[in-house]
């Protein structure tokens, strides 16, 4: 049997665990948001419910040749929802938020990614089990 290395053009969640976000074999211990084509460091720190849209602008640059129609939102080792509003501001720019724990994001931010969708990952870090 012939065997072929997955590789994909976006980046790849390839660990994640306590403290620890991996992309591409890279390893993050900060909150991380993931494009197709990189990975923002530091991305925000606080309490949920203070994420605004100014902190999803790397998705809308020029950097980006393609806004992506979903963002995954991981709220760390709990469900929690950010602002309703800022919810509404994204869609108004086309761009659905899925919200879920962290751990959950990581597996859909994959299974989207393998099936070519258009999508971006924020991801914070899980602070324990």
């Amino acid at each position: 049997m012939k065997m072929h290395l997955e590789t994909s053009d976006q980046n790849l969640i390839s660990n994640y665990g306590i403290g620890l976000l991996s992309v591409n074999g890279q390893d993050f211990h900060n909150n991380i948001l993931i494009t197709k084509t990189r990975v923002v460091e530091d991305w925000f720190s606080g309490d949920i419910t203070e994420l605004t849209l100014e902190h999803f602008a790397p998705l809308f640059d020029d950097v980006e040749a393609e806004t992506p129609e979903i963002v995954v939102l991981g709220s760390g080792e709990k469900h929690l929802f950010p602002s309703f509003s800022l919810m509404a501001e994204l869609k108004k720019k086309g761009v659905a938020l899925e919200v879920m724990n962290t751990r959950a994001a990581c597996r859909t931010y994959s299974v989207l990614v393998s099936e070519y969708r258009p999508v971006a990952a924020a991801l914070i870090q899980i602070s324990k089990a």
